[in-house]
C-alpha cells in the first residue's frame, strides 16, 4: 500500500521553490510566537522549525526555536540551536542568555 502524501498549498510549493531565502520565514515565526504565548508549544515548533528552514539565514529563528525547546524541557535541542545562533551572530544577547539558562538548568539535573 502506497504511503498517503500530503497536499501541499500553494504557497507552500512557493516557499519550497524559493528556499533558503533572506526574505522569507517572517510570517512562520510570528505564527510560532503566537502558539508560544497561548502554550500551544508542539504548534509553535513545527513553525519555528520551518521558519529555520526557509531562512537559514535570520538568526532570530533559531534563537526562538531553542526557546520554545526549553520550555518544553528539550535542553540539548534548545543549546544546539542557541550555539547555531551565537555562530552567527557571536554578540546576540538572547542566544546568550539562553545558553546560560540551559548550562544553569543542566547543573542543576546533574547527579
Amino acid at each position: 500500500m502506497a504511503a498517503k502524501r500530503r497536499k501541499i498549498d500553494r504557497e507552500e510549493r512557493r516557499e519550497n521553490v524559493m528556499r533558503p531565502s533572506p526574505y522569507l520565514g517572517y510570517d512562520r515565526d510570528e505564527l510560532g510566537l503566537y502558539f508560544n504565548d497561548r502554550g500551544a508549544a508542539d504548534l509553535a515548533e513545527s513553525q519555528f522549525r520551518r521558519a529555520v528552514w526557509l531562512n537559514p539565514y535570520e538568526p532570530e529563528f533559531k534563537v526562538h526555536l531553542a526557546e520554545c525547546l526549553y520550555r518544553r524541557r528539550q535542553y540539548v535541542q534548545a543549546a544546539k540551536w542557541a550555539d547555531e545562533a551565537l555562530k552567527q551572530k557571536p554578540e546576540h544577547h538572547g542566544a546568550r542568555h539562553l545558553k546560560q539558562w540551559i548550562q544553569e538548568r543542566a547543573a542543576m539535573r546533574a547527579p
